[in-house]
């Protein structure tokens, strides 16, 4: 259970790393390395991505309404789900960073401090569970906040219980959204919106 901070730390060794680093300084590791080290990029999908077809036709829908919730109450917010059996020689750090930055899953006018995607890696074999997110979010959403997210859903993940599992992540993600958004009107003295406060989730 963890949460990777692209960019910030290296997904695989944790060396802290800034916006503009190529690779990490301790490790050396990069998108060409992992490139390397992972092989081809399986083909994705925006939205959710379940390699291994753990989830049932119900569960699958109900989990893309959810994700289609997030973005309606979070407009600049996208959120994609890779279920899948991920190398176990590799952090799922590293695979997720990988995926975010080789996946397509990002357009190309949402780079830099325009990144608000947010990926869910799980691994159900090896009950692993990760989430990795833009640049654009990483100031807001701190690393405390997005391992409890992981933690809260870990008895459901355990169980094998996957879809409750992705439904309370993302449900306890808005949650965390809508607080960071509270906490900035506060801060800065703003008048509270529609868009963030009156559209039901």
């Amino acid at each position: 259970m963890f949460r990777i901070i692209s960019g910030m730390q290296c997904p695989y060794c944790q060396t802290p790393l800034t916006e503009t680093s190529e690779e990490c300084s301790y490790c050396s590791l990069s998108l060409q390395s992992a490139n390397s080290l992972l092989g081809p990029v399986p083909r994705l999908t925006t939205g959710l991505n379940d390699i291994l077809s753990v989830l049932e036709k119900k569960a699958q829908s109900k989990a893309t309404k959810s994700l289609a919730k997030l973005s309606q109450r979070f407009p600049q917010v996208r959120m994609h789900i890779i279920i899948n059996k991920f190398n176990p020689n590799y952090p799922l750090s590293t695979h997720l960073f990988w995926l975010f930055n080789q996946g397509a899953l990002c357009t190309s006018d949402r780079k830099g401090g325009k990144n608000h995607t947010v990926l869910l890696g799980l691994d159900p074999g090896q009950g692993r569970s990760g989430l990795i997110v833009g640049y654009g979010l990483e100031p807001f959403l701190a690393q405390k906040a997005l391992d409890h997210v992981l933690e809260k859903a870990q008895p459901l993940l355990s169980e094998g219980n996957h879809s409750e599992a992705i439904l309370a992540i993302i449900d306890d993600l808005a949650e965390l959204m809508q607080e960071t958004c509270d906490e900035l009107e506060e801060i800065l003295d703003l008048e509270k919106t529609e868009t963030t406060h009156q559209i039901e989730y």
